[in-house]
């Protein structure tokens, strides 16, 4: 599996960005997977206007990412509706959502808690 890992916190806190990341690698490592790439960034979850989120977005649209992987599903946004329309372009492209924190997959067949 291809991921790509992305990290986000609303205030500069370099030590919180550091350990999603450093868990995030960890699980994908364990997990066989393979980092195709990462974004790390400070921004607000009310919106998906980010440079990292653009990132994560690109890769997908390409074709390069099996999975995107998050520490939680807050760290993709705060609004729901806003959350659930990322995720549905997320599986209409084929690419699962995978939240460690909850212990979710998102998938075009659903949620899947493990």
């Amino acid at each position: 599996m291809r991921v790509f890992i992305y990290c986000r916190v609303a205030r500069d806190d370099t030590f919180a960005l550091e350990h999603q990341r450093f868990l995030l690698q960890l699980y994908a490592k364990r997990a066989g997977y393979t980092i195709i790439g990462a974004a790390d960034e400070y921004g607000s979850g009310l919106t998906l206007d980010r440079p990292g989120m653009g990132k994560v977005t690109q890769a997908v649209l390409a074709g390069e990412v099996d999975v995107v992987l998050v520490h939680s599903l807050t760290r993709i946004g705060r609004e729901w509706g806003m959350t659930q329309s990322y995720i549905d372009q997320l599986t209409r492209h084929k690419v699962k959502l995978l939240c460690i924190k909850e212990r979710c997959l998102f998938s075009e067949k659903g949620v899947i808690h493990f």
